[in-house]
């Protein structure tokens, strides 16, 4: 309930949204259409002749819809670690990336919370990389305490930032 942020806050970045993670596609009939199974490689570059496609339908907590805000916690920290918005209109989340969902925070406050957070998230990452692989964990998120302003600052923010 946005009423929680009457007042300016310190608190778990965790706690202002439900962090949705991807499936594992191991056991998945692809085909040459459908709906595109989205990995970091398609946040980055698009959709291309390298997106896998499936016909099979799972559930609705790792279907993704145009507008979806997502944060992709694995790979390389400098080139995988970031923040999107889905721009497509439907596909399947594949693991390694997070479907965000905001709650108790204006959405598009959050996306910019999480965009200056990137610097953090690649640092984090960094510090846990194996064999070229980083990761920033649940327990990350539950660890990392932001500044939350109260809602009418967050409004201000947003309505001055128009992208």
């Amino acid at each position: 309930m946005l009423d929680n942020f009457i007042e300016d806050k310190i608190v778990p970045l965790y706690s202002l949204a439900d962090w949705q993670n991807g499936l594992a596609f191991k056991d998945i009939t692809f085909s040459q259409s459908g709906i595109p199974v989205i990995k970091i490689a398609e946040l980055k570059n698009g959709i291309t002749d390298q997106t896998k496609f499936t016909l099979d339908e799972f559930d609705d907590s790792v279907k993704l819809h145009k507008g979806d805000m997502l944060f992709s916690w694995s790979g390389n920290p400098e080139t995988s670690i970031d923040i999107f918005y889905y721009k497509y209109d439907t596909g399947w989340l594949n693991q390694h990336i997070f479907k965000v969902i905001p709650k108790n925070v204006n959405p598009r406050y959050f996306y910019f919370l999480l965009k200056s957070l990137k610097p953090e998230f690649q640092r984090i990452a960094s510090n846990k990389q194996t064999t070229g692989l980083g990761h920033v964990t649940v327990a990350d998120l539950k660890h990392l305490q932001v500044y939350v302003p109260k809602y009418k600052k967050q409004q201000h923010i947003v309505n001055t930032n128009p992208k």
